[in-house]
Parts: structure tokens; sequence; C-alpha cells
């Protein structure tokens, strides 16, 4: 009974503050490297840079929580329980989103428990894999009819017309369905084919360089076939 009780007292591990900080800036520095991956690399349509931003957040999050309940069976348990009231708000739509964040998770867990060499290798191979996979399906992957929505900080129409011509000469045929202004923001809603990844950076660069055309948030609706 006494070895019963000893099993389930609450024994916090004591960290080394140094060991802490190492694996503190390992995690913060893999996290930002498989940010930058996923932003530039993904085959994502969602707005991969508001994605790609919080993934420092979500691995160091993971990594304190792993530091902190590793040396306690209750605290593990009780973990369980406090997760599963927290969930995204916006559903994670697309398996490569989950697969990433997979990866983060895998990533803090490892350098929480001090396996730097094999959170380093894993996310050289997600690297070197993405941009193996970017460069083999770019080119092919094409929409068909497919809606890419738009949301702007207050676009003028005669500024529409000057992006909607900039994925003309990229060789779209694009329609118009929607132009909502509202107090803060335009959506623009834009019936697209011909549209590939490629096009889609290239048009998204472009509207950096267009007057009065800051781009909050692009999405494709509906999948790349």
């Amino acid at each position: 009974m006494k070895e019963l009780s000893n099993l389930f007292e609450i024994e916090l591990n004591t960290v080394n503050s140094v060991d802490f900080i190492i694996g503190f800036i390992i995690t913060l520095l893999l996290s930002f490297t498989i940010s930058y991956s996923y932003k530039k690399y993904a085959l994502s349509v969602s707005n991969k840079s508001l994605t790609g931003s919080l993934f420092p957040f979500f691995s160091i999050a993971i990594f304190v929580i792993v530091i902190t309940i590793k040396s306690s069976l209750v605290l593990s348990l009780g973990l369980v329980g406090a997760l599963s009231i927290i969930r995204f708000r916006t559903a994670v739509k697309e398996a490569e989103q989950l697969v990433y964040f997979l990866v983060l998770t895998a990533v803090s867990i490892s350098t929480a428990a001090e396996g730097y060499l094999f959170a380093i290798f894993l996310v050289v191979f997600v690297f070197a894999f993405s941009v193996y996979r970017k460069r083999k399906y770019v080119s092919s992957a094409i929409t068909q009819n497919d809606q890419l929505v738009l949301r702007f900080d207050n676009l003028p129409s005669k500024t529409l017309e000057e992006l909607v011509k900039v994925l003309v000469d990229l060789d779209c045929n694009v329609t118009i369905q929607n132009y909502n202004v509202k107090q803060d923001f335009t959506v623009v809603v834009l019936k697209i084919s011909g549209l590939n990844l490629d096009i889609l950076d290239r048009f998204e660069t472009a509207t950096k360089s267009v007057e009065h055309s800051k781009l909050i948030e692009l999405q494709v609706i509906n999948s790349i076939d």
C-alpha cells in the first residue's frame, strides 16, 4: 500500500537550468526552421503565413509541458483531462497542417527528453522532403473552377481590376463572384481555373507591388486536383 501511495506522489523532476535553457533555445530554433519550411515549401492553399507564425508558440508550449510532467504520473494523467477541453476554434482542414503539427510535437518532446540529435535529424528530413515535394508537384497541381477568396485591407475597385489583370496575365480564367466592402476590410471571391501553386505564389508576390492592395488572407476553396 505504501508503494502504491509513493507511485502517485507528485514529484517534479528537478530540471537543470542550463539544460532547460539549451532545450528551450534548440526547440525555438527548430520550430522557426519548420515554420520557414512550411511557409515557403508547403502545398497548403490556406493562409500559410498566419498558421506558420504560430509554430514557435506551439513548440515551446509542448516543450514546457513535457519538461513539467515527464516525471509525474499524476500530472501526466491530469494533463489528458486538461487538454481535452482545449481545441482549435477554426478546424484544421488540411492533412498537411496536421502533419506539421505532429512534427512540431515530436521535436518538442525530443528536445524535452534531451534527444537533440533526433529532433535535428527530423527537422532536416522534413525540410529536405518539403523542398523535393514542392519542386515535384508545383507545376502539375491545377485548380479547375475553384474559388479564390481574398481578404484585403480596404481594397478599391480599381485596384481589384489590376489584380484580376495580374491573374489573367498569368494565364488564369477569372470571374469576379463577390466584392464585399466592410468597414475595416474587403472580401473578394473569384471563380478561377488554371491556377497552380506556382502562379499562386507569383500572384501573392504581385499583390505587394500593386498600390492599395494590402493582402490579409488568401484561401482557395475546393481541393487541388
